[in-house]
Parts: C-alpha cells; sequence; structure tokens
C-alpha cells in the first residue's frame, strides 16, 4: 500500500522511523473504505521480515525488480548527477 510505503520512508528520513505495530489511522482506513469499497490494513507492518539486500552486496540479475532498478539508475540517475556508478 503506497500511503504506509510513503510514511515509512518519510519517518526514516526525518530520524523517527513508524513502527511496524503501529495502527494505520482509523480516519483513512475509513476514507478507502467508504469511497473506494475496500479494506486498508490495520497496522503500518504486514508482520514480514523487513530484511533487504545492500546494493554492496550486489544485485541479482535474474531478480525482476532488481534489473529495472539498474536499468533506471543507468539511464536516469545521470542525467541528475544522482548516482556515481554510471558517469
Amino acid at each position: 500500500m503506497v500511503p504506509r510505503t510513503w510514511s515509512h520512508l518519510i519517518g526514516i528520513v526525518a530520524q523517527h522511523p513508524v513502527q511496524l505495530t503501529a495502527p494505520v489511522p482509523e480516519a483513512f482506513r475509513s476514507h478507502v473504505r467508504e469511497k473506494y469499497g475496500d479494506t486498508v490494513p490495520e497496522l503500518m507492518g504486514d508482520g514480514v521480515d523487513t530484511w533487504w539486500r545492500s546494493w554492496e552486496v550486489g544485485y541479482d540479475p535474474a531478480d525482476a525488480v532488481d534489473r529495472t532498478i539498474i536499468a533506471t539508475r543507468k539511464e536516469i540517475f545521470p542525467l541528475y548527477g544522482l548516482d556515481p556508478w554510471f558517469d
């Protein structure tokens, strides 16, 4: 769910990470239910392991997400001086 993802990202950047066990605000859950007829998770996390693999370890060329990320880095990031790997 995109709003939870952005909430976590902004929390990390602001140095106040959102706990995975924090409740999703009921006002937001109600809004989604009323407007879209859909349900929203009750918690900010899904009870999954949040381990991630750093790029320093390398990327997996068999992984579609890794291929997409590296393609974006090669094509877009250098235009903005964002990625020293592809200068």
